[in-house]
């Protein structure tokens, strides 16, 4: 499933009182989502990562100690074993111990790709919510994650190195598969991501390139990659005077290999114009003419991300009465498959109360039946 319904599916899961399993291909955003959820429901996140555990870890190390009991008027001295509670569940209690009501997600990653016993260790957590004596609050809620392995159906052609859990214990879970998700993706670069618009731009006119599971290079894109990526080209920018584009291409292959790291940098080379900032178009009164010949001139990809950025840029403004309105006036010069396009994830993407506002505007509902005349 896509990003935005499997972020659907594991709220409900939650709610359920049951475990999600989320699993999915390393870097397409399974811990974005994650993020997300305790973003917009305020859950405080705590993340243990099982592939740097080490067996007895996050049971917590036996000590044992001379424990005495009155049998009978007769003091006995009996041999009793307390285990050290690992930090991350400190950590939860100190959450849950300030009052403020908030409440815990504690999400395990990498499940199957640590030890057998430590496996097993988290196993007694997820599903038990108990180990060594230490219990989780009805507080915490538990995600795991994981990547998948070749016995699944539809990963055959996986190759990671994992512990397979048995039969039963993988009953224990529902089960969430997660696939790349380009509109998702793209979504979440846009706003929270803050990725440079010029790789949005680039994975617009290439989406196939956001994801390469098949390809025959070592070094395959993820939506992680692309992230570093964008990073990586905001420094660039910053100290092209100093840093040659032979050294940025270096940082571009190690993150997405050697032909899209070619197409990027041609790509970023005939870049001539930088696109059109939301502020620019929605600060005037009215469309101005020089932004309408710019319209006119720009490409499908550039347009929608115009589009895009200046919803965000109208999600974020308090009197936003007359910018709606000159939102309205740009999308009217869209050409029509991409202005319905847009106008359908207005409803679907953003605050309702942002949709209702733009279908007050009578330039919008002008430029929705245009599409039909």
């Amino acid at each position: 499933m896509n990003y935005n319904d499997a972020l659907k599916t594991v709220e409900l899961v939650i709610l359920s009182g049951e475990v999600p399993l989320i699993i999915g291909e390393s870097g397409i955003g399974k811990t974005s989502l994650v993020r997300q959820l305790c973003m917009e429901k305020e859950y405080h996140l705590i993340t243990i990562d099982a592939n740097l555990l080490k067996e007895g870890e996050i049971g917590g190390l036996p000590t044992v100690y001379d424990k005495e009991y009155i049998i009978d008027g007769e003091r006995i001295s009996k041999k009793s074993t307390i285990y050290a509670t690992h930090h991350k569940l400190i950590e939860i209690d100190e959450i849950l111990s300030d009052d403020s009501g908030k409440e815990v997600l504690l999400f395990i990653d990498e499940l199957n790709r640590c030890e057998h016993a430590v496996q097993q260790e988290l196993m007694n957590l997820i599903l038990n919510r108990e180990i060594n004596g230490y219990e989780l609050s009805e507080k915490v809620h538990v995600v795991a994650a994981m990547n998948p392995s070749n016995k699944y159906d539809n990963f055959e052609t996986t190759d990671y190195q994992v512990v397979d859990m048995d039969t039963a214990q993988e009953d224990r879970f529902v089960w969430i598969e997660m696939d790349s998700d380009f509109k998702g993706w793209l979504r979440w670069a846009m706003s929270s991501g803050k990725v440079d618009e010029t790789v949005i731009e680039f994975l617009s006119t290439f989406p196939e390139y956001l994801h390469t599971p098949d390809s025959k290079e070592s070094i395959k894109a993820t939506p992680r990659s692309w992230e570093r990526v964008s990073k990586s080209y905001k420094v660039y920018l910053s100290r092209k005077s100093v840093v040659p584009q032979e050294i940025f291409y270096n940082v571009v292959k190690g993150n997405v290999g050697v032909s899209i790291a070619q197409d990027f940098i041609s790509f970023i080379n005939n870049v001539k114009e930088p696109i059109l900032k939301a502020k620019d178009i929605l600060e005037n009164d009215v469309l101005t003419y020089e932004i309408k010949e710019i319209i006119k001139n720009e490409s499908h990809s550039r347009l929608y991300i115009i589009a895009k950025n200046c919803l965000t840029y109208l999600e974020d403004k308090k009197d936003r009465s007359k910018s709606i309105e000159v939102f309205a006036s740009l999308i009217k010069e869209y050409p029509k498959d991409l202005r319905f396009g847009v106008m359908k994830e207005i409803k679907s993407d953003h605050s309702k109360e942002l949709y209702e506002e733009i279908l007050d505007s009578e330039v919008f509902i002008e430029a929705f039946f245009d599409i039909y005349s």
